[in-house]
């Protein structure tokens, strides 16, 4: 479940298309729920990954600045 599929879904909200059953709208949406969900949970793990990377980047400054300070 992709991008194409979550554009698939938000275009069954515009103006020009009905629900002829309410339970019809309400799958929609669940389905669109979902979507938006599992996409929210890649964002999630893509910045914790770039926090983790940062982190990582900050220790290995400081160690270079400990050794430039202390290391003469």
């Amino acid at each position: 479940m992709g991008k194409k599929k979550l554009d698939e879904i938000i275009a069954m909200f515009s103006d020009t298309c009905g629900f002829g059953d309410p339970e019809a709208r309400r799958n929609a949406e669940l389905r669109l729920q979902l979507l938006l969900a599992q996409q929210q949970s890649k964002t999630a793990n893509r910045l914790n990954l770039l926090t983790f990377l940062l982190v990582v980047v900050g220790l290995l400054n400081a160690a270079v600045l400990a050794f430039q300070v202390w290391g003469k």
